[in-house]
């Protein structure tokens, strides 16, 4: 099921700037259709087809990545593409559509898995994290080069007392893509699981500044929380039992979740 937010753009004047919050914002009825003003048909239609947004082309692989503490002293990992194999690695990566834009920049942070977005404590470190900022910036020439993979970017877990502290820092940036505020606290957050965010601030020839609306990802799951790792069968003395019943049955598995197994067996006869 796609998104609601995922692959969405918006005009100059959307509400939900977040970071970049020196964009312009246009006039109520930039963009749109007066009725002393009416254009046709066609020219409408190629606003719309070269109206900027920002999509997901590589979503991020959902499992198999541990978030790790800074205080482990190595390296968080890299997060890997959703089409990442053991013989071709692929990364998270975003394209930039249409619109002449002289530079793109996009800023990357971690949000909650469920609506409303919040900010998520948990920080992103990498080669385009600036030291010690738990976000992602990068800048792209559209000219140039409209998509970007993010090479080397890890999930760093943050300790139960410092929650407070990221989230903190996350307000001093700026960063709240979907305008949440800070009515809710720390208690019904998943910590176990994130999602990408994208903010897309576009600078155009003139001088002027717009943002894209927040494009936020598919939910990354921290591999070592039993909550949300996938079950994995270690051991299974049968594959196959009589109709009749009275066949012993044992398995042995990993990352078992109190009270949310089963087990269905179906019934194929030959």
């Amino acid at each position: 099921m796609a998104h609601p937010s995922r692959g969405a753009s918006s005009p100059a004047g959307s509400s939900r700037r977040g970071r970049g919050s020196s964009c312009l914002l246009a006039s109520k009825n930039s963009g749109g259709i007066s009725s002393q003003n009416r254009v046709g048909d066609t020219d409408m239609l190629e606003r719309i087809l070269q109206k900027p947004k920002l999509v997901v082309v590589e979503e991020p692989k959902e499992r198999g990545m541990r978030f790790r503490y800074e205080c482990e002293g190595r390296s968080a990992g890299s997060i890997l593409g959703a089409s990442s194999t053991e013989t071709n690695k692929t990364q998270p990566a975003i394209e930039v559509k249409t619109g002449a834009e002289t530079r793109v920049t996009v800023t990357v942070s971690l949000v909650t898995k469920d609506l409303p977005h919040r900010p998520h404590p948990h920080c992103l470190v990498g080669k385009d994290c600036p030291n010690g900022s738990g976000i992602c910036v990068v800048t792209l020439n559209p000219h140039s080069n409209r998509r970007h993979s993010f090479v080397n970017l890890g999930i760093q877990c943050v300790r139960r007392k410092e929650l407070d502290v990221s989230l903190k820092k996350r307000r001093s940036q700026n960063i709240d893509p979907f305008q949440t505020g800070d009515s809710k606290g720390i208690e019904d957050m998943d910590m176990n699981a994130v999602r990408l965010c994208f903010q897309c601030e576009l600078e155009w020839d003139d001088g002027r500044k717009d943002c894209l609306s927040p494009v936020v990802s598919n939910p990354v799951y921290d591999k070592k929380a039993t909550t949300t790792s996938q079950l994995k069968i270690s051991c299974l003395n049968q594959y196959r039992g009589s109709c009749h019943g009275k066949t012993e049955i044992y398995m042995l598995c990993d990352k078992v979740q109190k009270g949310k197994a089963r087990v269905l067996f179906p019934f194929i006869s030959f």
